[in-house]
């Protein structure tokens, strides 16, 4: 008698267990693409001319500062 209940108890464990499978939800919906990157192409010639003008206005700001006094 107690090898009939055990074998019973294993097999409701394993279907039980089953249909917990089967109860799940499918998978998340997909989220938001992002958004595309910027092209720096177009605007090389300006990004280029602003950084050779701050170059040379820190290179002149410097030289103000190191120069001594007559």
């Amino acid at each position: 008698m107690k090898i009939i209940s055990s074998r019973f108890l294993t097999m409701v464990l394993f279907l039980l267990v089953g249909v917990g499978v089967f109860a799940q939800s499918g998978p998340p919906p997909p989220g938001i693409p992002p958004p595309p990157g910027l092209p720096i192409d177009e605007s090389l010639l300006f990004l280029f001319v602003a950084g050779l003008l701050f170059g040379i206005y820190i290179i002149y700001r410097y030289t103000l500062k190191t120069k001594t006094p007559v």
